[in-house]
């Protein structure tokens, strides 16, 4: 099977799309296939590849990124629309 997204730290609970991946279509990392997208994702873009709950940190590059804003299902996009930077992180 072709792979059509990369993880790339065993940490992430995010694959990044290598591709655009459709609506069921099956998203596939390290020639596996996991499981279907719940929804369009766009090539260079963020699945969950596990369910996130609601303020647990997403990671990638094995290092916490963002936190979601609300419980995001396995195969859905991971992006601004469902989390934050996390708290403490940003300097204004």
């Amino acid at each position: 099977m072709k792979n059509n997204a990369v993880k790339i730290n065993e940490k992430d609970n995010v694959a990044i799309a290598m591709h655009d991946v459709a609506k069921n279509e099956a998203v596939v990392v390290d020639g596996r296939h996991l499981f279907k997208a719940v929804e369009d994702i766009e090539a260079g873009h963020k699945i969950a590849l596990s369910a996130i709950a609601s303020g647990e940190k997403v990671y990638r590059y094995g290092e916490p990124i963002i936190e979601a804003t609300r419980a995001i299902s396995q195969g859905e996009w991971v992006h601004v629309h469902n989390t934050l930077p996390i708290p403490g992180d940003v300097k204004v």
